[in-house]
């Protein structure tokens, strides 16, 4: 068995053999995203995690995701809140995974006072939100306010929260590594590295090779894309990679 995080202190237990499964029959998603965000661990922003050697040198990346941190549940919400009688069953998966979510903002916040990254919590409001960071978010409420259930799972549930699984992959040991480990970035890796495979298990398409399909892959290499993209501008660089359908890499220009 293995754990799959649904809120920060409960986890519900998944078969591996569920798992392989999900995997198996939704290849054609899973492939290209799996593709791209291990691309996206080879890019310079996780060589400048790897030098990290005090938590100071994290505060430009802790205060631009403290606000990406605390959208994630509101916009679950939404989805929660929008959600058609029709699909009414769908309703305990937007809501448990938005409650997990929910306070994990103010654990980032607690982290950077108590490393002296803040002098007061209300310092935080004056962070000026960097645009790459928004436009990962603008997405987000974009997906939400169409509420086309597939397109989230996709580009949410499977693209970008494969990426941030593999981003606190490599930042929770770092912290360790350096004295400062914490709850906020242990609570990230404690699910299994693919619990984001079972959002796929709501998906509704049937052709895997439709027209439709290659959208819903598109737009989930979007949202990596924009994940990428964000990283990079955390640490000051404007390094914007793009994707085949495939999930290879296109290109990855450094402005």
């Amino acid at each position: 068995m293995s754990l799959i995080e649904y809120g920060s202190s409960q986890y519900q237990p998944v078969d591996h053999t569920k798992l392989r499964e999900l995997e198996r029959m939704h290849a054609w998603i899973v492939d290209p995203i799996s593709k791209a965000s291990t691309a996206v661990t080879k890019m310079p922003f996780y060589d400048y995690i790897s030098r990290i050697q005090t938590p100071r040198d994290f505060k430009p990346i802790a205060s631009q995701i403290y606000f990406h941190s605390a959208t994630f549940p509101k916009v679950m919400g939404l989805m929660l809140g929008l959600t058609p009688l029709s699909e009414n069953h769908m309703m305990p998966f937007y809501a448990k995974h938005a409650f997990g979510e929910a306070d994990h903002h103010q654990l980032l916040l607690r982290w950077m006072l108590r490393h002296g990254l803040l002098s007061t919590p209300e310092e935080i409001n004056s962070t000026i939100v960097g645009l790459e960071t928004n436009s990962c978010i603008n997405l987000a409420y974009r997906l939400a306010a169409e509420h086309d259930r597939d397109n989230w799972l996709v580009t949410i549930n499977s693209g970008i929260e494969r990426c941030s699984n593999d981003f606190f992959k490599v930042v929770a040991p770092k912290m360790h590594e350096i004295g400062a480990g914490d709850e906020y970035f242990d609570i990230h890796v404690e699910a299994d590295e693919h619990h984001s495979i079972m959002g796929l298990e709501f998906l509704e398409i049937e052709d895997f090779t439709s027209r439709r399909a290659e959208h819903l892959i598109a737009k989930a290499l979007e949202g990596i894309a924009l994940w990428a993209d964000m990283l990079h501008s955390w640490i000051g660089i404007r390094y914007h990679p793009r994707f085949n359908l495939d999930g290879t890499l296109i290109e990855a220009r450094i402005q």
